[in-house]
């Protein structure tokens, strides 16, 4: 059961099934979004010498790739105004470009096996895929950009980070299209999802994190060098916590097809809470130590008071 965990494939029942993805209208939900808007995500990076989520950049237009008009305000550069615009409407609109943007940021989720189990609550995939879309809708109310990217055994799906509100819906659908099911190293696929964070920013990785912490740790720390803000939203499901099984039982694994161990829950579950207190700990510590956010969060949780509290503290420590 231990060596299952190590080796990235949870422990799960077999009735932990896999559970349709909801349409992507349906991703956001305005319950969590009426708790969480008031809230700010903000980055503790230094992004191109100004802090994000505080200042935008200097740099306007030029090479910079369009992102949006936006109603021109006293202090904007004339130069910016969209002539065109005002002849049609006779109001003043300026254009913007994605480099004045205060944050660009990338929300990560992984699709391995093990992120299908759920069991009293909605599976962690379903738990992060909401939690992602939920976010980037916030960046978004921010006026900053954010894309998404759905980890894989192959190559990551991505959706590049743009600032405009009718962005989301090529976010949401990116999101839509996660299945759990690879058996991956998850520090190879954020590898593979590195060249296409081209601008410094956040990255935000939702995931169990099972597997080879030391290969995750690396690739975290190559995030980390090329001046990305990281944080590590661990979604777990109080089973794998607290081990609260209490009759014989059959596991199988959500990664190796046809492994399954029959026992009883009383033998190993002071040996089993005794080493996934020590993986967790471990894994904070790796992330911490790297400068990044770890994040713990159980699919029992409101998704609301999760991100609350993670929002709250990032707001304080900025």
């Amino acid at each position: 059961m231990i060596s299952l965990l190590k080796s990235r494939r949870t422990p799960a029942p077999e009735d932990a099934g896999p559970q349709a993805a909801p349409a992507a209208g349906e991703l956001v939900d305005p319950g969590v979004m009426d708790e969480i808007r008031h809230l700010e995500l903000i980055s503790r990076t230094v992004v191109d010498g100004l802090l994000a989520g505080k200042h935008r950049s200097t740099t306007k237009g030029g090479c910079c790739e369009f992102a949006q008009h936006r109603q021109y305000a006293p202090g904007d550069e004339i130069r910016q105004i969209d002539w065109q615009i005002y002849a049609r409407n006779d109001r003043y609109f300026v254009r913007q470009f994605e480099e004045e943007t205060n944050l660009h940021a990338i929300v990560a989720l992984d699709t391995s096996g093990s992120m299908k189990f759920g069991l009293s609550t909605d599976s962690k995939l379903e738990y992060s895929r909401r939690a992602a879309a939920c976010l980037a809708r916030l960046l978004l109310h921010q006026r900053d950009s954010v894309g998404a990217a759905v980890l894989n055994d192959e190559r990551p799906l991505f959706a590049p980070p743009r600032q405009n509100a009718s962005h989301l819906q090529a976010i949401l659908s990116v999101l839509q299209t996660a299945q759990a099911g690879g058996s991956g190293s998850l520090g190879s696929q954020v590898r593979a999802c590195i060249p296409r964070l081209r601008r410094r920013g956040m990255f935000i990785l939702f995931s169990d994190c099972f597997g080879d912490l030391g290969d995750l740790a690396k690739a975290l720390r190559v995030v980390r060098a090329r001046g990305h803000d990281v944080v590590v939203m661990q979604v777990l499901a109080p089973e794998e916590v607290h081990f609260n099984f209490r009759h014989w039982s059959s596991f199988q694994s959500l990664e190796t097809a046809g492994q399954k161990i029959n026992l009883d829950p009383a033998a190993i579950r002071d040996e089993y809470l005794r080493r996934i207190r020590a993986f967790l700990e471990q894994l904070e510590e790796t992330v911490t130590g790297l400068g990044g956010d770890y994040v713990r969060i159980t699919t029992n949780h409101s998704l609301a008071d999760a991100l609350g509290w993670f929002l709250r503290s990032r707001m304080a420590r900025a």
